[in-house]
């Protein structure tokens, strides 16, 4: 059984693929639509849970969602994984150094914060002081191995994204599979018994490396998922039409939506 949480609160912070939505330069129905929930930026979340603040991935429009919807504070940053969409904004969480007067923990497997130091090596070996360098603690965690963050237990789990393994994160009756286009074994023995999933689910043609929309109610169905929500959405998905075709207990998810749990 999953430890007993408070109730979470969820706000999808962007919803989009990597290109996000409308893409630059195409005029197809969805890009040109007036409808908000098809404006898709990069994939992100945060949750609270009491006075606890959580950032999932640190998408490349991390400021332009925080100004949408600011955190009061970012205790951590839980990161699936370090394709560019989903960690280059990492730069503009200095902000929250300066309110919070700290560093801030970004919790994800060992290759991905090997591959950090490499991307933003200027954050953990400045060429000078000064220039609003954000200050950062590397915490590596394991799939399946549960860890404490900031005094909550956080479950990652491993998922596929092509052949390239990433993480999604479990906490209490909640879970989050990004970018995913197969769930190990190991894994859905521990996605069990979920109030609500956010998933990718891409587009409706098949991808490589992405559950496309038949895919991902497939994996929800497998899991006995009471309600799920997809995101990193593609402009093939209109929403309100999408929607329509879809399960009471499935939607595509949006920005700005907040989605609570327990």
């Amino acid at each position: 059984m999953p430890p007993v949480y408070p109730p979470l609160k969820i706000r999808v912070l962007g919803s989009g693929t990597s290109m996000g939505v409308p893409v630059v330069g195409c005029t197809c129905a969805v890009c040109t639509s007036e409808d908000p929930r098809n404006k898709r930026m990069r994939s992100s979340i945060s949750i609270q849970i009491g006075d606890r603040h959580f950032l999932v991935d640190c998408s490349v429009d991390f400021r332009w969602q925080m100004l949408a919807w600011p955190m009061p504070r970012i205790d951590a940053v839980l990161l699936t994984h370090t394709h560019s969409d989903h960690v280059n904004g990492i730069d503009d969480l200095r902000a929250y150094n300066y309110f919070q007067g700290a560093s801030i923990p970004i919790h994800s497997s060992q290759p991905f914060i090997d591959d950090l130091v490499t991307r933003f090596n200027y954050c953990f070996n400045p060429l000078q002081k000064g220039g609003g360098v954000p200050q950062l603690d590397l915490v590596p965690v394991r799939p399946t191995v549960p860890f404490d963050c900031v005094g909550v237990e956080v479950l990652p789990l491993e998922v596929l994204h092509g052949k390239l393994p990433i993480l999604g994160f479990r906490l209490g009756r909640f879970a989050y599979l990004t970018d995913c286009s197969g769930i190990p074994d190991r894994s859905i023995d521990l996605l069990g018994d979920l109030d609500v999933l956010i998933i990718s689910a891409l587009r409706h043609r098949p991808h490589s490396t992405h559950f496309n929309l038949e895919q991902s109610l497939e994996a929800c169905r497998r899991l006995g998922v009471r309600q799920a929500y997809f995101t990193h959405i593609a402009d093939e998905l209109d929403h309100e039409t999408t929607n329509r075709d879809l399960p009471d207990w499935a939607k595509l998810a949006f920005d700005g939506q907040l989605i609570e749990v327990g």
